[in-house]
């Protein structure tokens, strides 16, 4: 009888052995994936950046200045200064590199378009948000506007 028990523990112990392994493994990627999204932010410090809310807004360009960490997990987030708008954000949506074409093509898209593409990937559903008081972007063509001359004053 005690050899069955004993049995039953040592297979006790080693299924906790094996759960702490892979929250361990689990931990270590997320880890992992904050030190490449960091080190994917370090590229673009100093450098011209796009940003695509994931709101019914205009794209926003600017310059990537440093890096922050928010949340209790500590995740890295660039801190961007808008050269549009003047002042510091933190873009909590995608960030791209900026090329003239990407901006062109991304600030073609009505908002909800841009999301559909970039955020709902892997959704088959519409998207379909609506404008908010906030959040009344300015027609594509006037923004561009504003965007080449934002960037050719910064020079």
């Amino acid at each position: 009888m005690f050899d069955f028990l004993n049995v039953k523990k040592r297979i006790s112990n080693a299924e906790n052995k094996i759960l702490k392994l892979w929250e361990k493994e689990k931990e270590d990627k997320k880890e992992e994936i904050k030190r490449l999204k960091e080190f994917g932010f370090q590229e673009m410090i100093g450098k011209l950046v796009i940003c695509i809310p994931n709101e019914i807004e205009n794209v926003t360009v600017g310059i990537a200045t440093e890096i922050t960490h928010i949340t209790k997990a500590q995740e890295p987030c660039l801190v961007v200064f808008d050269l549009v708008r003047k002042k510091e954000i933190i873009p909590l949506g995608k960030v791209f590199a900026y090329t003239e074409q990407k901006f062109n093509a991304l600030n073609k898209l009505e908002p909800n378009e841009r999301i559909a593409i970039i955020y709902n990937v892997d959704d088959y559903g519409h998207v379909d948000k609506e404008k908010t008081k906030n959040e009344t972007p300015i027609p594509s063509d006037e923004w561009a506007e504003k965007v080449k001359e934002a960037i050719d004053n910064r020079k």
